[in-house]
């Protein structure tokens, strides 16, 4: 009777050991698949480029310094709605409807790339504005978010001012009896990316 319940416990546990062993190597294997998936990215037709840029000079054109402290009070519909265009230029945040994105206006750091500001909300409750930089062919080089609002706590905000060789942040965290504010300072390589200054 011994001999008979180690052989099933024997075999009991060597059929679990193999049915793990079999879902280690599906799941890597996965997760290869759809990290490559996301990694292809289809460079822009020539005629694609010249629709970014038609929507890009159709923003308009800011000076520095500009300060954003965009929010639930000032915000507004101004600006360019245009879901093919982030599409286009492969735009991906979490909880974005494009439906609500729009381009407000354009800034001009360097002649070797495009800088662009859209705001969208993420919920109800939420509020984002984000500085993209935007190479000659269309795609992303890097992005800061430079003002957020939320409106479910009334804890955390966030504004800029853009400077031409820096994006100065700050921000708020209402949480506490006195409120406190972080600065943060962002510089702009050549490249277009935002690097924070120490």
């Amino acid at each position: 009777m011994k001999i008979f319940l180690t052989t099933c416990c024997f075999i009991v546990l060597v059929g679990c050991r193999q049915q793990t062993e079999n879902k280690v190597v599906e799941q890597p294997v996965e997760q290869l698949v759809q990290q490559e998936e996301k990694e292809v990215s289809v460079a822009p037709t020539s005629e694609e480029k010249d629709e970014i840029l038609a929507v890009i000079e159709g923003l308009d054109n800011r000076s520095f310094p500009l300060a954003d402290s965009t929010n639930f009070d000032n915000v507004d519909k101004k600006g360019i709605h245009n879901p093919d265009f982030l599409k286009r230029i492969h735009f991906e945040a979490d909880e974005v409807n494009f439906k609500d994105v729009r381009l407000r206006y354009r800034l001009h750091y360097s002649p070797a790339y495009y800088s662009i500001v859209l705001t969208y909300p993420l919920g109800e409750h939420e509020i984002i504005t984000t500085l993209l930089n935007i190479n000659k062919e269309g795609k992303i080089i890097d992005f800061l978010d430079i003002a957020y609002d939320e409106i479910a706590e009334s804890a955390f905000r966030k504004e800029s001012v853009m400077e031409k060789d820096r994006v100065v942040l700050t921000d708020w965290n209402y949480m506490s009896e006195e409120p406190t504010k972080t600065v943060t300072n962002y510089l702009l390589t050549s490249e277009g990316r935002f690097e924070e200054a120490s």
